[in-house]
C-alpha cells in the first residue's frame, strides 16, 4: 500500500478531489469511510444521550434513555464503537502485510509504532484538562471540577481497549481461513459466555473486566477477515444474521437488558464491563459490514466523498477526544441562555437537544482544523523513528508495556482525575515512557542516503 501524502506539504493548499484521489493510492476507502462514519454517529449520540440539571449550586448529568426507556432500543443502532475497532484493525492488517512483504515487523516494535501515532494526541488533551483543572479551582469552581475531573477522561476507555486489542493484531495475522475466523470468533464469544455465566451466578465481579479483551477482539477478527478477504459477503450476512437472533433471545428470554449502553437504574450493563450482547452485537455490525462492502464500497470511491473521509481521518483522534469539552461549551451557553436541557419529557428537549446536536457537528469541523495539526505533529524523542524488528525478550517487554499503559488507561477512565485514578494516569505514563526508552530506533548510519 502506499501511504498518504501529508496534505500540509502541499504548495497550493488543500487537494482538489480528484487530486487526493491520486495521492492516496489503493488504501481501503471503505474502511476509513466506516472509520470516520462511526465516529460522528458516536458524537451525535453522545449529544443526543445527555441531560444536564444545573439547578442549585451542583451540575448533575444525566441519561435521555434512562428517562425514557423506550428509547433504549435506540441504541442497536446507535452503538456503532465496534466498528472502529474492525476499521482499525483491518487498516493496521493492511499496514501489517505491507511490512511482512519487504522485512516482516516484530509484534513489539510494531505495536509501540501505533501505540506512538494513538499517544501523540492524548498528551496535547490531558494537558489542556489538566490547566482547565487548575483554572477551575483557583477560581472556586469546586463544582465544575469535579464535573471536568470525572467527565473529561471518561472517552479515554476507547483508548485503553484499543492499545489492548492492538496487541492482539499481529498473532491474528495468522489467521488464514473461514474456519480460522470461525474458531476465533467461537473462542471469544465463548470465553465472554463463560465469564458472564461466572459473574452472574455469584462469581467476582472483576471477572467480567476480561470482556475488554475478549469482546472487542471479535471486531479485530472480523477486521482482519475483511482486509485479507478472507470471509465471502453472502457469509458474512448469514452470521450477522444468526447474530441477531441470539441477541435478541438474550434479551428476550436472558438476563441481559435492551440498552447496549449504560444508563441509570440498569440492574446489568452491557457496556461496562462488556457482556455476551455487546459481544453478539460487535458481530452483528461488523459481518454487516463485510457482507455490505460490496455495496458501500463505490460510495467510498466517489472523489468528493474521499476528500472528506480524508480529512476526518486524519483528525479522528482530535475529534474523538475533543466532541465532549465542545458539547459541554454548547450546553453551558445554551443553559446561560435559557435552552435547558434538564427534562428529557419537556416539549422543547427535542428542539433543545437536536439544535445544539447540529451545532456541535458544524462547530466540530473548525476545531478539527485547528486542533488536529497537533495530532500529525510528530513530538521530539517520542515519535523518533523505530525499527522495524527488535529481539525475542525486547519484543515481549515492549508487548507488555503497551498492554500496562491499555489497562491503566482502562483504570483512569472508570477513575476519573481523581484518587486511584492519578495513580493509574502515573502508571500509564511510566508505561508509555518505559516503552520509548526500550523501543528499537533507527540506527541512523543505516538509513539510506539522499
Amino acid at each position: 500500500m502506499r501511504t498518504i501524502t501529508p496534505v500540509s506539504t502541499r504548495p497550493r493548499g488543500l487537494p482538489t478531489p480528484r487530486e487526493l484521489a491520486a495521492l492516496t493510492g489503493d488504501r481501503d476507502r471503505y474502511i476509513d469511510l466506516i472509520r470516520i462514519v462511526s465516529l460522528l454517529v458516536v458524537v451525535a449520540g453522545h449529544s443526543i444521550m445527555l441531560t444536564v440539571d444545573t439547578a442549585g449550586d451542583s451540575i448533575l448529568l444525566g441519561n435521555t434513555l434512562g428517562e425514557i426507556p423506550a428509547l433504549q432500543a435506540a441504541t442497536w443502532l446507535l452503538q456503532v464503537l465496534p466498528l472502529f475497532f474492525f476499521a482499525g484493525a483491518a487498516a493496521s492488517t493492511h499496514a501489517w502485510r505491507s511490512r511482512a512483504a519487504t522485512d516482516a515487523p516484530s509484534a513489539g516494535q510494531w505495536l509501540f509504532g501505533r501505540a506512538q501515532r494513538l499517544l501523540r494526541p492524548v498528551v496535547w488533551y490531558l494537558s489542556a484538562v489538566v490547566a482547565t483543572l487548575v483554572i477551575l479551582g483557583g477560581t472556586g469552581h469546586d463544582a465544575a471540577v469535579d464535573v471536568v475531573a470525572r467527565l473529561s477522561v471518561q472517552l479515554l476507555w476507547f483508548l485503553g481497549a484499543y492499545l489492548l486489542v492492538l496487541a492482539v493484531v499481529p498473532f491474528l495475522q495468522r489467521v488464514r481461513t473461514t474456519g480460522h475466523i470461525a474458531i476465533a470468533l467461537a473462542a471469544c464469544w465463548g470465553s465472554t459466555a463463560l465469564v458472564d455465566a461466572v459473574r452472574l451466578s455469584g462469581g467476582p465481579s472483576w471477572l467480567g473486566y476480561a470482556g475488554f479483551l475478549t469482546v472487542w477482539t471479535l471486531p479485530a477478527v472480523l477486521g482482519v477477515a475483511h482486509a485479507k478477504r478472507i470471509l465471502r459477503p453472502a457469509i458474512a450476512g448469514v452470521v450477522a444474521a444468526c447474530a441477531l437472533v441470539v441477541d435478541i433471545c438474550l434479551v428476550v428470554w436472558g438476563p441481559y437488558e435492551m440498552s447496549l449502553v449504560t444508563v441509570p437504574g440498569q440492574q446489568l450493563s452491557n457496556m461496562n464491563p462488556p457482556g455476551l450482547l455487546l459481544a453478539g452485537h460487535a458481530i452483528v455490525l461488523c459481518a454487516g459490514a463485510i457482507a455490505l462492502w460490496g455495496v458501500l464500497a463505490g460510495i467510498a470511491d466517489r472523489p468528493r466523498v474521499w476528500w472528506w473521509v480524508v480529512l476526518g481521518n486524519r483528525g479522528a483522534m482530535t475529534l474523538y477526544l475533543w466532541h465532549l469539552p465542545v458539547l459541554a461549551a454548547i450546553v453551558a451557553l445554551g443553559a446561560a441562555a435559557g435552552f435547558d436541557r434538564a427534562d428529557a419529557h419537556s416539549m422543547s428537549f427535542p428542539i433543545v437537544v437536536a439544535t445544539q446536536t447540529a451545532l456541535l457537528l458544524i462547530l466540530m469541523v473548525p476545531v478539527l482544523v485547528l486542533l488536529s495539526p497537533l495530532e500529525n505533529r510528530p513530538l521530539p524523542w517520542w515519535d523518533d523513528p523505530v525499527a522495524r524488528r527488535a529481539g525475542r525478550a525486547r519484543d515481549a517487554a515492549l508487548v507488555s508495556l503497551v498492554v500496562v499503559v491499555g489497562i491503566a488507561v482502562l483504570m483512569v477512565a472508570r477513575s476519573g482525575l481523581v484518587g486511584d485514578g492519578l495513580v493509574y494516569l502515573l502508571i500509564a505514563a511510566g508505561g508509555a515512557l518505559g516503552a520509548r526508552c526500550l523501543a528499537l530506533g533507527i540506527d541512523p548510519e543505516a538509513r539510506p542516503r539522499t
